[in-house]
């Protein structure tokens, strides 16, 4: 493979699109990172929005619920790994601590979701391609 067919392969817009309306995501994860940054960039976003917030506990979920604009529910690891709530989002952002993106991301693919993960993908490169292994 020459580098530029490799390069036209990496740029190819091959992914999903949605006809109208925004993407609405599910925040897996509410430590600081979700709470400073991934948010705020959504919320920044007029193509996306979060709708479900995902975290160890309703009350905490409720807490962060407050000062996120169109949020429709907030579950438990538990509940989202169930697939509680799925219609309320079309993908999960997983902000979790890295070693812990593969079940989240196993649990997404389950339920027919577009993933996106927060760098590094994984704490190892096997989990990494486990996980990449349950998105496609």
């Amino acid at each position: 493979m020459t580098v530029d067919e490799f390069l036209r392969g990496v740029t190819a817009r091959d992914w999903e699109r949605l006809e109208s309306g925004t993407l609405r995501l599910a925040m897996v994860g509410l430590g600081w990172w979700t709470r400073e940054q991934a948010i705020p960039a959504v919320a920044d976003s007029k193509f996306c929005e979060t709708t479900v917030l995902v975290s160890s506990s309703h009350e905490k979920g409720d807490e962060v619920a407050e000062d996120v604009p169109h949020v429709e529910a907030t579950l438990t690891y538990e509940e989202f790994k169930a697939g509680e709530a799925t219609d309320a989002y079309d993908a999960v952002y997983i902000c979790t601590p890295n070693a812990l993106h593969l079940p989240h991301a196993e649990a997404a693919a389950d339920h027919g979701k577009a993933i996106l993960c927060e760098k590094p993908v994984e704490a190892t490169r096997e989990r990494a391609e486990e996980l990449v292994a349950a998105a496609e």
